[in-house]
Order: C-alpha cells, then sequence, then structure tokens
C-alpha cells in the first residue's frame, strides 16, 4: 500500500437519443456548446456528438450536390499491351430534388430532413433569404 493512492474517476456521459440530440442541434442555431452546459445543463459529450454528426451530414450533402459522391467505382483492367480497358465507368450520386437528397442521408441522431434545410438556408450565409431549391442546386453547377 502507498500512501498516496490516487483514483481516477472518468465521467461518463449517459446515451444520447435522437430526441435529445434534436434538443441539442436546435439548441446550437443560437448557442455554443459551452453555453448549452451553463445554461441548459446539456453535456458537452451531447453538443460533440451533434456536431460531429451535423458535420458528417453537411459533408455528405455538399459532396451529392458537388457529384463528386461516389456510388460505384470505374471497373477497368490492362489488356495485353498494357493500355487501360474501362469496363464499367464509375459512377456518381446525381441530385435531382430535395426530396431525393432527403432520401439519400441517413442519420440515427439528427432528422435528416431538417439537417437538409438548414443547410440550405445558410448556404449563402444568410438565413434571412433562403434560397429556393432550384437556386441552391444551380449554386453548384458549373458555370
Amino acid at each position: 500500500m502507498t500512501l498516496f493512492n490516487k483514483t481516477i474517476t472518468q465521467n461518463t456521459v449517459p446515451g444520447l437519443t435522437s430526441t435529445q440530440a434534436m434538443v441539442v442541434y436546435e439548441g446550437l442555431k443560437t448557442k455554443d456548446a459551452n453555453t448549452l452546459f451553463l445554461e441548459d445543463n446539456i453535456p458537452t459529450g451531447h453538443s460533440e456528438a451533434v456536431v460531429k454528426e451535423m458535420r458528417r451530414l453537411e459533408t455528405e450533402m455538399v459532396s451529392k450536390m458537388n457529384g463528386s459522391f461516389l456510388l460505384n467505382a470505374e471497373q477497368s483492367h490492362y489488356d495485353d499491351e498494357g493500355n487501360k480497358v474501362v469496363d464499367k465507368e464509375a459512377e456518381y450520386f446525381v441530385v435531382t430534388t430535395e426530396a431525393a437528397l432527403k432520401n439519400s442521408l441517413s442519420s440515427d441522431l439528427l432528422d435528416v430532413a431538417v439537417v437538409v434545410v438548414d443547410v440550405r438556408i445558410w448556404s449563402d450565409g444568410n438565413p434571412d433569404a433562403t434560397p429556393s431549391w432550384t437556386v441552391y442546386k444551380n449554386s453548384f453547377s458549373e458555370e
């Protein structure tokens, strides 16, 4: 036995449900994680999990809108002369409608429909003047 035994306790955060995650998500629209912790008693671990999921969904959404979200990789082989022969072209996600985009995303924590609308609303940096779906979609086309 030593004189200064240290017991290190590790705080654990109870599981985050989708309902709780949406409360945190709505709170993060107006407050930061620190303020949510201090004023609303929301564990910072919950805020971190929601922010991580928000970023994942936004990244996937933007890559789909850009046309860079790979569905199926290119299949190819080399012939006897060493030339590359493409058997099947790479297939990328093509966005047609907002509903199709929403249906292509999934999350155990957040309501995808709400996140998609929020990303569109904030896409131009001005949430007071919401771009329509057509304007938002066209913002990703190359001109």
